[in-house]
């Protein structure tokens, strides 16, 4: 047992995790294991048993058993029914009498799925307390002889070759996590494909947590009421809004009475259910009368709503029956509400209010007795757009890092949501079932990468290393976007030539189609107008025709408006961009050769650094004042600034003019979009397509229901708008190598150099400009260089910690080794969270 388990296990009484016994007559369990022959020469020396009475799920956990035998051995492995004294025995240990041994498999709580692995002399035992177990130990048994399924597909499939197979065992496993949803599948996805991986790596569990918000649902099946009693829905300004989204008025005792009628009726039509939700209804809208404030915060009133429902369901004389509920969004914060012992709270990581830390609310909700479980994001596409290097569950260090952490701090219970990013994440995906099942893999992260290597590209791994490297494990090092995929193509291309084994091969042209998605993306976000479009265009007919390889979320790319750029437009008929003809060899090498010619590998002379988004006032900072800087109010195509709304304010007024290009004023409407870190539907929390592309100038107003941090994105047809932003709010423009900044004409705008930097790096297309160090001394002229490119400034002695600028500049300077963010003075500059902490 780990240190971190010993500690646990110690300390925490949240539930009563029983282990496990086997206790053998002849102690079996304390000699080695007995080694068994199950296949000699291609021919099975024993068939699969299953008892009589096994159900259709453990006999279909042998059929599995006995089938992929058959193929890894070529022998004919048959299962039949009949008693344990001899064979590959497979079931409950409750369906069989005449074991050669006893096994005790002390069991409460939830924690019920645990398993036995045993040779003897006269068979192989793989016994488990539930048919969850018993599908574990069927796939621990093949894995442990070299079977994988790594991705979804059956490319990824990896089943040995080996006439002869013996085994020797005494094995007995449980999860550390009981339920093991992480990644949970990927919505609209292929639920098939999805489902077997689950199985074959060891998610399935007999436990089952419901956390889904659940208002909405109660709204329904108690229409009626709701309809008959508006006063159950919470007071939001002055009304009672009825919403998908509504919340309830937990003060008023008739609705709490509902509710827990509602989960006793719930509960008593499935009595087999181990729990329900008690989760509210995503977004915000709580309860603003007085009774409510007065029972305190959102958190307070969802829990008790819980508590209620959790002790009514456990007074049905049902078994333990439990209430799972989120710890999200305005009910992240610990509550001054105790929790019923049958809640668990499964804590969210992202969409957290009041400002505190993952491992705050872990200890503040654990100190409130809640039972803990963790609700994470390995991917959402709007964040990452299945991007390397981007996502949680494509982040190893991420992994191996907080599945421990949660684990050790009373965490039992996981769920992530993810998206079909198996190009981006696919490694992290698969090592994600092994630390739930057993947290002390994280110390073994290494070897199990080295399994992933070996079993997937055999003679091909070394290229192949570099390139999970690369997209997993280099987080920290700030690289281009055609960086990335420059290096891709020539890990792949290196792999390709090392092996002729077809099935490596399938799996290597997965992944150069997947890198030839991320070449086609570079070059639509770099394009503006109609280059744009047609950049669009041809990331979606080459999304679509990959999409049975399930490297990429295709469904969210291709048929989710909500996730799409708004200055990009599908056809009404989308069969005149889909494709079905699959690639072939030739088209696919092709593809390597020129994708190994089109992007060069970046070398730097400075080490980038990189930033958080999560940005604050540079005002915090005392920094001196400086002479306004400025720029063209002009722009074409995309543009998007970050600004901060203090408490209070909940407007933006903006004075636009579209249509400046007048040969252009057919390409539509100028469209804004306010955006908000706090909205939890990922969604714009305000939009405008009012502006008219003629030349007027007009006034918009956007409005969001939160302070602090706001991105305001635009785009037009490229014909070319004025936008005047508010004077007296901070707005700051991000520049970086991924998205570097928009602006036209002359600019002049300010940086903030952090203490401790040594040099100022990036890149500029343009060498007109000087930079300027913290005393408005001109420390590089651009137009010293001989080509636009990569330029590094060393920093003075006493010039970090100052705001530093470019003058005089045009075209593009995305900052690499600072802050990449610019703005007209210290007033309207935001910067990264941790660059003000860590220098106030």
């Amino acid at each position: 047992m780990s240190k971190a388990k010993h500690r646990f296990r110690r300390a925490c009484r949240l539930f009563a995790f029983a282990g496990f016994l086997v206790a053998p007559l002849s102690s079996l369990s304390a000699k080695s294991p007995t080694e068994l022959c199950l296949s000699s020469d291609g021919q099975a020396q024993l068939s699969v048993v299953v008892s009589p009475a096994a159900t259709p799920d453990v006999r279909e956990a042998a059929e599995d058993l006995a089938d992929y035998l058959s193929r890894m051995t070529g022998a004919a492995f048959r299962v039949e029914s009949g008693d344990a004294a001899r064979g590959i025995v497979v079931g409950l240990v409750s369906s069989f009498t005449d074991l050669p041994f006893e096994v005790e498999f002390p069991s409460h709580g939830v924690n019920r799925d645990q398993y036995l692995l045993q040779t003897t002399e006269s068979g192989l035992y793989l016994l488990g307390t539930t048919p969850a177990a018993i599908q574990c130990a069927v796939w621990d048994l093949l894995h442990r002889q070299g079977y994988r399924l790594f991705f979804l597909t059956d490319t990824w499939e990896v089943v040995p070759d080996c006439s002869n197979l013996s085994v020797a065992l005494n094995e007995m496993e449980q999860p550390d996590y009981v339920t093991r949803q992480a990644p949970r599948g990927a919505p609209w996805s292929d639920r098939e494909l999805w489902t077997r991986w689950h199985t074959r790596n060891r998610m399935n569990s007999s436990f089952s947590l419901n956390t889904g918000h659940a208002y909405g649902s109660i709204v329904r099946r108690n229409q009626k009421a709701f309809d008959q009693h508006p006063e159950y829905f919470a007071l939001v300004g002055g009304e009672r809004p009825n919403g998908p989204n509504a919340k309830f008025c937990v003060s008023n005792a008739a609705l709490r009475q509902l509710v827990t009628d509602d989960a006793v009726r719930e509960m008593k039509a499935q009595p087999e259910r181990d729990s329900i939700s008690m989760d509210p209804s995503d977004g915000g809208g709580w309860c603003e009368c007085e009774a409510c404030r007065l029972m305190g915060s959102p958190s307070d009133r969802a829990l008790t709503l819980a508590n209620e429902a959790a002790a009514a369901i456990n007074d049905l004389e049902l078994g333990k029956k439990y209430v799972g509920m989120y710890a999200y969004n305005d009910h992240s914060p610990p509550p001054n509400t105790k929790a019923h012992p049958n809640v668990v709270i499964s804590v969210a990581t992202s969409f957290i209010r009041g400002g505190y830390s993952i491992e705050q609310l872990v200890s503040g909700w654990q100190a409130q007795d809640a039972v803990i479980g963790i609700r994470d994001y390995h991917d959402v596409f709007a964040w990452s757009h299945d991007l390397p290097r981007s996502a949680r569950g494509g982040k190893i260090d991420y992994l191996t890092r907080t599945i421990p952490w949660f684990y050790e701090h009373g965490a039992r219970f996981m769920n992530s949501e993810n998206m079909d990013s198996w190009g981006a994440n696919g490694l992290g995906y698969w090592l994600t079932p092994q630390l739930l099942w057993d947290v002390d893999n994280a110390e073994r992260v290494d070897e199990l990468i080295e399994d992933f290597l070996v079993h997937a590209f055999a003679t091909a791994k070394e290229p192949m290393r570099e390139f999970y490297q690369l997209i997993n494990r280099d987080h920290d090092s700030v690289r281009s976007h055609q960086d990335v995929v420059a290096r891709m193509y020539r890990n792949l291309d290196q792999a390709r030539q090392l092996t002729g084994d077809p099935r490596v091969r399938a799996r290597l042209d997965d992944l150069i189609l997947y890198t030839r998605y991320l070449e086609l993306y570079g070059e639509y976000r770099n394009a503006d107008g109609k280059a744009r479009q047609r950049g669009f265009e041809r990331v979606w007919r080459h999304a679509y025709r990959m999409r049975d390889r399930m490297m990429l979320s295709t469904v969210a790319l291709c048929d989710r408006d909500r996730f799409r750029d708004r200055s990009v437009q599908v056809p009404v008929d989308l069969s005149l961009w889909q494709s079905s003809k699959p690639f072939d060899a030739t088209e696919i090498a092709a593809m390597l050769a020129a994708g190994i010619a089109a992007n060069q590998p970046t070398v730097l002379n400075f080490e980038a650094k990189k930033y958080s988004d999560d940005l604050v006032p540079a005002t915090r900072l005392n920094l001196p004042h400086v002479a306004p800087g400025g720029y063209d109010e002009r722009g074409r195509g995309r543009q998007q600034v970050y600004t901060w709304l203090p408490g209070g304010r909940r407007n933006i007024e903006l004075d636009v003019t579209g249509g400046l290009i007048k040969h252009y004023r057919d390409r539509g409407n100028v469209k804004f979009s306010l955006y908000s870190p706090q909205e939890v539907t990922l969604d714009a929390v305000d939009q405008d397509d009012s502006v008219l592309p003629d030349g007027q100038q007009r006034r918009i107003v956007l409005t969001s229901p939160y302070s602090g941090l706001h991105r305001l994105e635009w785009t037009d047809g490229s014909d070319m708008t004025r936008v005047v932003l508010p004077a007296d709010l901070p707005l700051t423009i991000r520049s970086t190598l991924e998205d570097p900044m928009r602006l036209g004409g002359r600019w002049d705008l300010y940086f903030y150099v952090p203490r401790g930097t040594k040099v100022v790096g990036g890149f500029t297309d343009s060498t007109r400009g000087t930079m300027l160090d913290g005393n408005r001394k001109v420390i590089f002229d651009f137009s010293t260089m001989e080509a636009a490119g990569y330029f590094s400034v060393a920093v003075p002695e006493g010039q970090d910690g100052a705001i530093w600028k470019f003058s005089d500049s045009r075209g593009q300077r995305m900052l690499m080794t600072v802050p990449p963010y610019l703005a007209t003075s210290v007033e309207t500059l935001l910067l990264p969270r941790e660059v003000v902490e860590s220098d106030k």
